[in-house]
Order: C-alpha cells, then structure tokens, then sequence
C-alpha cells in the first residue's frame, strides 16, 4: 500500500508514539518536526491494527507533508498530488482539520472549498454527505506545515473512548483507568493483534480486559475478589462484549489461575496495582508486585510488561519519554529501587510516561521486556 502519514491524538503524543512502533514493529519510522506525525509503510493486514490504536487520529494514504510558505503554493502541491492520485470515480469530499491553533491566517473551510475546487475541476464526483473517499488537510500549528493525502477509513477519527468512560460504567471506582489510556496500554504490552494474548492479573474492574476484548485479543483477566469480577463482568457486557475474559485467581500464582482452556503464554501484561489500600491480605506493596511480576514472567516468552503506579504530581511532558531527571517520585518506590526490582523479576525497564491525574497525583506508565529465562 506504501508509505502512510499517521496523525496523532494531542492528549499524549509521547505515548501515542511508543503504540505505534509497538502495533508497527520493525519499521522503518520517519519522524517529524510534529511530534504528532510519523511516516511509515503500512499493509493491507495493518489497517485491523490502525482501527484498535488509542493514539491514532487519521491516516494518510500516500501522504505528502510541506512547510507552509502561502496558500497559493500549498493548492498547487495538492493539485499536483491529486494529479497522481485522483478519486478513480469514486464520490469523494475534503475535510480539514488543525493541530494546536493550526496556521496564522489560514482558514480550515476556505481552503477546504478551494481544494474542493480543484476536485471539481477535474470532474470528480463530489458528494460532502456520504462520500466514498476523504481528501484530508491538516494544518500543524507547531511545525508551520500542512499534511495532505486521502484517509484511510472515515478520516480523523473521533475520540469514540468517551462513550465508555470509566465514570459511566454500571460498576465503578475512582482509581478505575480511562478506556483511552487502558487501551493504548494494552497496545503498548501486547504489540499486534497477531502476536498473541493479554494478561490483566489484577483486573480490579476490568479497565484493562475490557479494551483488550473490545480489540478483538485473547485475553485473560484475574481478581481474588469475587465481587471485583463480578462488577468487571456486568462492565464488560455494557461495552457490548460477549467474552469470557474474567476468572477469581491469584496475581502472585497466574500459572494456578489461568483457565487450563485459555492461552497458557501472553505477548503482553498490563498492571495496575491496588494503592491507598492492599488487596492481597498481609503483603506489602514491594512484596506484592515482587512476587506478581516474577508470577507473570513466567507466562510471558519475548513479550512485554505496560505497569501503572501512581506518582506525586510534576508538569506535563507530553512530547518524550521521561529522561531520569524528569521522573517524578513514585508513591511506594525509589526509581533505582524500581529498576532492579524489574530485573530481579525477568523485567528490563524500557521507558516511562507522565499522565496527568489532579493537582496532588499522576500516573506513571512504565513499559519493560522480558528477560529470557534459562
């Protein structure tokens, strides 16, 4: 299908990124001076895995990217580019859109008609109803240029994960992740809906196996509270999904827990420890993710570990991972404390994000690979 423009979501970049390469894998990744642009190859087999993405905002085929120098030279790059790809017949509409406040002085819908002009001029089939194909423009405010092509799908998409906001679920609690940061976790763990399966071993009310079964993944998730599973199950019917995913089982004995007919070996594990109160009776927080990461490494071969702590707050930093000095405390650990407890567990600390919680509390999001074991 060859090379592809991916726009980003604005809530994290930084983490939208880190999904990509994760869906994408071994690609070769060209970077702009946007921070919500990439420019890799993609498949016809790739489009399932642009569908499931948390990060992703729209997709353009064969796109083009050019510093904005005035409106007049930017019309004549995408004449040319249509040019070389016309609509072929198809009933087709230009949709526009802006990153940040989009560029000084031009207007989205203006130069929408324009564009749509240009079209119209070469007797395409306009329909701006229920068009077969988009024509999209994108205006980035931060790097002054405009990406162009037409979109994969119905264009930009819509952020549809506030229809599932954990706040609207029939079971809730505070601490429950949103669905668009535990997707995107899911995502980051798991690689590739054909990599293999999910493990959520602390399900709490089911955040996590939630998105993963909305995705279409295998996936197993586990709570020693009978009435954690029970609420992560009436959750997970009120998303639309019919799975068997949740199971009463142990974090520190997943290989004990796991139904003997589900997958027995996981791609990835998502984990977000209990704080502000301990859900495996005596075991202190150290000892707890101790004895539940090195239970997990044992059903994980080549895959990866997505862990969720909480932090004290610190400024956003939305563009990059975070750099050892950027790192905000972490409630329960020391940082060098955290790494070596990683790797004493078969984990090897990778990168980390900052997420926004309140004024008093954030999230960090660690991501590590497994260790091979001898």
């Amino acid at each position: 299908m060859g090379e592809h423009i991916v726009a980003l979501r604005g809530w994290h970049p930084a983490l939208a990124q880190a999904e990509v390469r994760a869906l994408f894998p071994n690609r070769d990744i060209r970077l702009f001076p946007s921070s919500r642009l990439m420019q890799f190859q993609l498949n016809e087999e790739d489009i399932q895995n642009v569908s499931i993405s948390s990060g992703i905002e729209a997709v353009f085929k064969n796109g083009e990217n050019h510093l904005f120098t005035d409106v007049e030279s930017i019309r004549l790059n995408i004449k040319s580019h249509l040019e070389l790809h016309p609509p072929n017949n198809e009933t087709c509409a230009v949709v526009a859109w802006k990153h940040g406040r989009g560029i000084e002085g031009v207007s989205r819908s203006t130069f929408a008609g324009r564009i749509g002009g240009v079209l119209s001029a070469m007797d395409a089939k306009i329909d701006l109803e229920h068009p077969k194909r988009r024509f999209g423009i994108l205006l980035d405010e931060g790097s002054c240029s405009v990406t162009f092509g037409w979109l994969e799908g119905t264009g930009p998409k819509g952020d549809v994960s506030v229809e599932r906001r954990a706040s609207q679920r029939p079971f809730f609690k505070p601490v429950s992740l949103e669905p668009r940061l535990a997707r995107l976790a899911v995502n980051l763990a798991s690689g590739p809906l054909q990599k293999g399966a999910t493990l959520d071993p602390m399900t709490g009310t089911g955040g996590f196996a939630i998105e993963a079964a909305l995705s279409g993944r295998d996936v197993i998730a586990l709570d020693l509270d009978t009435e954690m599973i029970a609420g992560a199950k009436k959750n997970l019917e009120w998303s639309g999904s019919t799975a068997s995913v949740f199971f009463q089982g142990d974090a520190t004995d997943v290989k004990a827990s796991i139904p003997i007919d589900g997958p027995q070996l996981f791609s990835g594990i998502v984990l977000d420890p209990p704080y502000g109160r301990n859900s495996q009776g005596s075991l202190e927080h150290e000892e707890l993710l101790r004895q539940t990461l090195r239970s997990c490494s044992t059903v994980v071969e080549d895959g990866s570990l997505v862990l969720i702590l909480p932090s004290e707050a610190r400024e956003l930093c939305l563009d990059n991972a975070l750099q050892p000095e950027q790192r905000p405390q972490l409630i329960h650990f020391e940082w060098s404390e955290l790494e070596h407890l990683l790797l004493d567990c078969n984990w090897r600390y990778e990168d980390a994000w900052y997420v926004f919680v309140h004024g008093s509390l954030g999230r960090v999001v660690i991501y590590a690979s497994s260790v091979p074991q001898d």
